[in-house]
């Protein structure tokens, strides 16, 4: 045991980490709500690590990066909400169409995927349905096409929780993060467009790319997201103090009812999130205090590598959740995370990975169910675009570091 638990009971560490790692996991597959799932699996191994003296190693979780994660979580919640009510997001999606069927296709979901929220493939999916009809895509298609791009930003936007709570456990900023993992966005970008074209230029004919195009002022509407971009990544401004700024100026040029307002602010206040950050950083304190973490470092250092792809693609592919890779895999990785630019860019592929190719991911059961899609079709395309997605990364890694 190690020293700085204060424990005289022989307990490995290491094994009692993949314990409590193993039960969050049996929770989530057993539809235990995920906060919970998180707390137990946390709880456990504070228990184990430190006796009763978990009640003193608790409290020091409570600090100003989680109080500042948790703002930033709510609030971009809360835009979130906000530009669908007042009808921004659809009047952006019908701009799209200015240019082409295909290009709206595949840049619907993708803008759409700047708002992070619970199940948002099915958002989209519902509003590009006709759009898909038209093109005359198969329902394997439709759910392909519409899930992955969703989810090309979830390593580099800001307003992501992977983003959002990797910066606040590993005290790295938002921006550098977002940086770092450009290659992951960019690799799935190209195989996406490749494959989504693919699909579409086969299943379309001629007519299909003469329908009716929108209007281009409406792309206007994509302001917010560039105030974003300017004010976080290059102006490097702190992210909640952005998004307030934001928030601002969507409610005063938007102009929302009392009841959208009331209705977003709900919707952003959701319990279950704030409650996964809460015990996310209480979990990373437990490692801190144990030593655990180093002692992961000792041992895993011959692998950082695997180690750092595979644990949190296997944390991801089993709870479904894509910021749970962040949560439970980065606490005993830090400082390997934060040593080496390139591992931190190898964990982060491998969340990405997971993420997509998870069973229990909830935006591809949505999707696909609206779409009725056979699943065992859809991850004929899915996997082998992810694997070429990670085979890229790992060539520009090569290259960079």
């Amino acid at each position: 045991m190690h020293s700085k638990a204060g424990i005289t009971l022989h307990i490995d560490l290491t094994i009692v980490l993949i314990v409590s790692i193993v039960v969050v996991l049996v929770l989530i597959f057993k539809k235990t709500n995920v906060a919970i799932s998180l707390a137990v699996g946390s709880m456990l191994f504070g228990f184990l690590a430190f006796g009763y003296r978990i009640l003193q190693v608790i409290p020091q979780a409570f600090n100003i990066s989680m109080t500042r994660t948790i703002l930033a979580l709510i609030l971009a919640m809360f835009l979130a909400e906000l530009y669908g009510s007042v009808g921004a997001s659809q009047k952006l999606i019908e701009g799209l169409t200015f240019f082409s069927p295909s290009v709206a296709a595949l840049l619907t979901p993708a803008i759409i995927g700047l708002l992070p929220m619970p199940g948002g493939a099915y958002v989209s999916a519902v509003i590009l349905n006709e759009l898909y009809e038209t093109l005359r895509l198969s329902a394997e298609s439709k759910t392909f096409i519409n899930y992955w791009f969703r989810h090309i930003w979830i390593t580099i936007w800001p307003l992501y929780q992977s983003v959002i709570l990797a910066s606040g456990l590993l005290g790295i900023s938002i921006g550098k993060i977002s940086i770092l993992n450009l290659p992951i966005m960019l690799a799935a970008t190209l195989v996406g467009t490749i494959t989504g074209l693919l699909l579409i230029y086969k299943s379309a004919d001629k007519e299909c790319f003469e329908e009716k195009r929108g209007k281009l002022k409406e792309l206007l509407h994509v302001w917010p997201f560039l105030l974003i971009a300017l004010t976080v990544v290059v102006l490097r401004i702190d992210l909640v103090i952005a998004l307030i700024l934001v928030l601002l100026s969507v409610i005063m040029i938007y102009k929302p009812s009392r009841g959208a307002l009331t209705s977003s602010i709900k919707r952003a206040l959701n319990p279950t999130f704030v409650a996964i950050i809460v015990f996310s950083f209480i979990y990373s304190e437990f490692m801190k205090e144990s030593g655990i973490a180093h002692d992961l470092v000792v041992k895993l250092s011959p692998l950082a590598d695997l180690a750092a792809f595979a644990i949190p693609f296997l944390i991801v592919v089993g709870t479904g959740v894509e910021f749970t890779f962040v949560a439970l895999a980065f606490p005993p990785l830090a400082p390997m995370l934060k040593a080496s630019n390139d591992v931190l860019l190898l964990a982060f592929t491998g969340g990405f990975a997971g993420a997509l190719l998870s069973p229990a991911h909830a935006c591809l059961i949505l999707s696909s169910g609206y779409y009725k899609a056979d699943l065992t079709k859809v991850y004929q395309t899915l996997i082998p675009s992810t694997i070429a997605t990670v085979a890229i990364v790992l060539l520009i890694k090569a290259a960079l570091y």
